[in-house]
């Protein structure tokens, strides 16, 4: 028996010895190379959430001051995000009226562009026109030239003329009238 075992050892020793040795460099080679993988993961991971963390912090802060002017302004409607892309615009046949201010006032010639949201509010706008033009051409026939003869007075119609537009279309949650633009304003003397 003694004599196996010294057959087996020397065939152990000249086979067996150098695979353990090599293959417990190669096993530390991978082991070291999966720990340097696990700790770059965890690393990568932890500067995510802390990133993460920090913008979410300032987007609460600054939701929190959108949100302190929103309690004040709790009544006003709810605006869509814009959408990506070139804005989005329709035409409204012009109108002409006779300013207040009995019968020799100013008649007042006007053109205007709605910008919309988004195809869906086009769509709508469309679809409300006789109910806009109605509204905006009361609005305009209230109004005197001196009402509207000044920069400030356009700027204040304009106002005045996106939320009528807004009201007609029943926009309970949203604008879908982003802005009036006059592309011609003419009042003219009778």
């Amino acid at each position: 028996m003694a004599e196996k075992e010294k057959k087996e050892d020397p065939k152990a020793a000249a086979a067996g010895a150098p695979a353990p040795a090599g293959g417990n460099k190669k096993l530390m080679i991978i082991v070291i190379v999966l720990l340097v993988l696990v700790l770059a993961a965890v690393g990568g991971l932890g500067a995510y959430l802390f990133l993460g963390q920090k913008h979410a912090a300032e987007a609460a802060a600054a939701g929190g001051a959108h949100g302190a002017a929103a309690t004040d302004h709790e009544a006003a409607p709810k605006k869509k995000e814009k959408k990506e892309g070139p804005p989005i615009f329709e035409k409204v046949e012009p109108f002409v009226v006779n300013l207040s201010g009995g019968p020799t006032a100013p008649m007042l010639q006007l053109e205007m562009q709605a910008e919309l949201l988004d195809e869906h509010a086009k769509t709508n706008f469309k679809a409300y026109m006789p109910k806009i033009r109605s509204a905006v051409i009361l609005l305009l026939s209230s109004k005197t030239e001196e009402d509207v003869a000044s920069a400030e007075g356009k700027v204040k119609l304009r106002a005045q003329i996106k939320r009528i537009m807004n009201e007609s279309m029943d926009a309970a949650e949203e604008e879908p009238v982003d802005s009036v633009l006059f592309t011609s304003f003419i009042i003219q003397q009778q």
